[in-house]
């Protein structure tokens, strides 16, 4: 089975349910249609785009996430299903468990993201400290974000000065808030079939209209965010955003992840093993069976790009 996340980057486009199929419908655009089984999430980043009653709760039914972007593509709000389907045991376990557990959980998640972080640096030919930064007993996190970003963002030509989190205005923050906001959407997904409240984060602080959990969770994915850019902008120097938009949502998903004994499964199912092996670690107390994706068991090309 195929999965998809849709964009919508056409304005007064129209969604609606027909024999089991999502159809879109845009001004001077062919129709499309997708079973509706196979809808991950949708993206809208248009304006005047109607969704119809009877579409939104198939969608929801079939735990699709519905993200909603502004004029700068900056997700705004998200339409997902109704907390009902949180699991009593499981909320019951992320309220029981105790802050050593959580500390623990989020120096694991940490330290994968900086790993994942240092072997891109590496997989971009980009001579780098980052390892040895990261090995040291004492080490400041926002200086490891300093450190790595500066080398990152010289891949870019008219490269960003800083890391813009909110209302970012360089193209290129702008490109990695997107990719973030997909996977986002796809971790949330996952997050809400396997009964954990998005609302407990484990690092991350609740604040109103948050899922601290979402960003605790996104933390060591980062980085195959920041591949892709990398990958899109070496092969693609001269693109705009909105092909990068389109870009994101189609590979993203279907990246292979090697596994043990060499079998390979899509990034979707990754993600889904990965937060699974997060509920069983609230289930059993133990970051025994935690599963996280390392950016070297990504099926990924070397660029001798400096």
């Amino acid at each position: 089975m195929s999965y998809y996340v849709i964009h919508i980057l056409n304005h007064s486009s129209k969604l609606s349910i027909d024999r089991g199929c999502l159809v879109c419908t845009s001004p001077d655009q062919p129709e499309r249609r997708i079973p509706k089984s196979d809808v991950l999430g949708i993206i809208v980043a248009a304006h005047g785009v109607i969704f119809t009653a009877d579409c939104i709760s198939n969608l929801l039914e079939n735990n699709c996430v519905i993200l909603h972007c502004d004029k700068k593509y900056k997700p705004i709000g998200k339409t997902v299903r109704l907390n009902q389907i949180v699991h009593n045991d499981i909320f019951g376990r992320q309220i029981e468990r105790q802050s050593d557990f959580y500390n623990a959980l989020w120096n694991r998640l940490w330290r994968t993201k900086v790993s994942n972080q240092a072997k891109l640096l590496d997989i971009l030919g980009i001579k780098h400290l980052l390892w040895n930064l990261l090995n040291q007993q004492k080490y400041d996190e926002s200086h490891l974000a300093r450190y790595y970003w500066g080398y990152y963002f010289r891949l870019f030509k008219n490269h960003p000065k800083i890391r813009e989190h909110r209302k970012a205005n360089h193209p290129i923050n702008q490109m990695l808030n997107y990719s973030y906001a997909v996977m986002n959407a796809i971790i949330h997904r996952s997050a809400i079939i396997h009964g954990l409240n998005t609302q407990l984060g484990i690092h991350h602080k609740y604040r109103f209209k948050s899922d601290p959990l979402v960003y605790d969770l996104i933390e060591p994915l980062r980085p195959i965010c920041e591949y892709m850019l990398a990958k899109f902008h070496i092969q693609n120097p001269q693109k705009p955003i909105q092909d990068w938009l389109k870009y994101i949502a189609n590979n993203l998903i279907n990246l292979r992840v090697k596994t043990k004994y060499e079998k390979t499964i899509k990034m979707l199912y990754g993600i889904d093993r990965y937060v699974s092996s997060v509920t069983n670690c609230f289930n059993t107390g133990s970051l025994k069976n935690l599963f996280l994706i390392d950016l070297s068991d990504i099926i990924i090309e070397k660029h001798n790009e400096k």
